[in-house]
């Protein structure tokens, strides 16, 4: 199996991403639902989700596995093709991106009347900056995390390329996120005088801090290219540690120990990180039973299905909810009725629908006209034959191989594959 195959085969799809996808677009859009008046079992969910940060969680974990897609895509590419190519990487973010989210943003803009400024932070992806210090409820204010991808994606393909491989993973694992840390305790600090919230939100919302998430994602995708996996007792003592610092943040702020939103929430995204990458690790690496029922669960075809409407089922969802009181009956702590929320989820559900086969499917067709992978060749190279290409691959197999080997699938055989220049690996079985 050649290199460049070799690196294909570990690009497969995980189906189980698809259907966490779908779990946790439904669970973030439950979580800014307000409880109802006529069923205690709804009510009880909703206080557990709340109290257990499901939904803030289940966001941490969107932001690694953008990152670990994302880090994976430019590995494969820069070892396919020695490069990354910035107007493919570009666009197809744009054409995946771009068409729900501008769209949704015009409808928004005529049915709650956005003023200029606000709209104007929306259209250029800075409104994590924006929303933080303007605190007022916004049709839109969930998009902050978009904004932070759109950062994130601007600089990053930039990183992979020209970071040395053999310190990629020092710098994706260690290098920044501890400037991500670093920066939250800094703002901490120079927000030490200013509104609680707004501190504190500057400090959720921002991409310095998220991109401790984003990194640790990317660091996984480093670690599958150089095939170092990370499994067993360190991803369940990731989560250990999760917890007990889940439990003494909420324990500090409760007693007055913690005063600081900006650290309570600097110590809360370190735990979400901590809970994200070793979900994440486990669907990428783990080979026992934890991955195999977690993958037969999240591989669903109603999990799936609900992962590929997911994006437009985040965007739109709150808008719906504005547009139907609901968001206000939530900040308030009101009840509505249960069939209410159902409608909500229902419009929310068809609009992404029509989302994805009027809008979503026909972009990702013209994404495949920038995928960023094709070797470069001769001007006036031609194919080869099938024909032609048994024929070597059968000189090959009796000129080079020893005779114990001549009968065994060329793909069985242990190989050597080139990640990047310079740096080489045995690959696993």
């Amino acid at each position: 199996m050649s290199g460049n195959a070799g690196i294909a085969k570990r690009l497969e799809k995980f189906p189980a991403f698809d259907g966490f996808r779908g779990i946790g677009v439904v669970v973030v859009v439950f979580t800014h639902c307000p409880q109802v008046l006529d069923s205690s079992a709804y009510n009880a969910i909703w206080y557990v989700n709340q109290l257990s940060r499901v939904g803030y969680i289940a966001l941490d974990i969107f932001f690694v596995i953008s990152g670990f897609f994302i880090t994976r895509l430019l590995l494969r590419e820069r070892a396919k093709t020695g490069r990354i190519s910035f107007k493919d990487f570009y666009m197809r973010r744009a054409l995946r991106i771009f068409p729900v989210y501008y769209l949704t943003i015009f409808a928004c803009y005529f049915i709650f009347r956005l003023g200029p400024a606000e709209t104007l932070s929306l259209l250029t992806y800075t409104f994590s900056f924006y929303h933080p210090l303007h605190g007022a409820p916004n049709p839109l204010e969930h998009t902050w995390s978009l904004s932070v991808e759109e950062q994130f994606y601007f600089f990053w393909p930039m990183l992979i390329l020209i970071v040395a491989p053999a310190w990629l993973n020092v710098v994706t694992g260690r290098v920044i996120p501890l400037l991500a840390v670093a920066s939250g305790l800094l703002m901490a600090l120079l927000f030490i005088n200013h509104d609680s919230r707004e501190a504190g939100d500057l400090v959720y919302m921002s991409l310095f801090t998220r991109m401790l998430s984003l990194s640790l994602g990317g660091w996984l995708a480093v670690r599958e290219f150089e095939n170092r996996p990370l499994r067993g007792w360190r991803c369940a003592a990731l989560v250990g540690a999760a917890v007990v610092i889940l439990v003494i943040d909420r324990r500090g702020r409760d007693l007055g120990i913690i005063t600081s939103q900006p650290v309570y929430w600097t110590l809360a995204l370190i735990a979400y990180s901590m809970v994200s990458v070793s979900f994440v690790a486990t669907l990428v690496f783990d080979r026992g039973i934890i991955k195999r029922v977690m993958t037969a669960i999240l591989s669903l075809s109603l999990f799936r299905g609900l992962g590929h409407l997911s994006y437009a089922m985040y965007v739109f969802h709150l808008p719906v909810l504005f547009y139907l009181g609901l968001n206000d009956a939530a900040i308030h702590g009101a009840k509505v009725p249960i069939l209410q929320v159902a409608l909500a989820f229902g419009i929310t559900l068809g609009l992404s629908i029509l989302s994805y086969y009027l809008l979503e499917s026909p972009m990702a067709k013209l994404k495949q006209n920038f995928s960023g992978t094709r070797p470069a060749e001769p001007a006036n190279a031609k194919p080869a034959s099938i024909t032609q290409d048994d024929r070597l691959a059968g000189f090959a197999r009796e000129a080079f191989l020893p005779r114990e080997h001549r009968a065994r699938p060329l793909d069985d055989l242990p190989q050597r594959t080139t990640i990047w220049p310079g740096v080489r690996r045995t690959q696993a079985k």
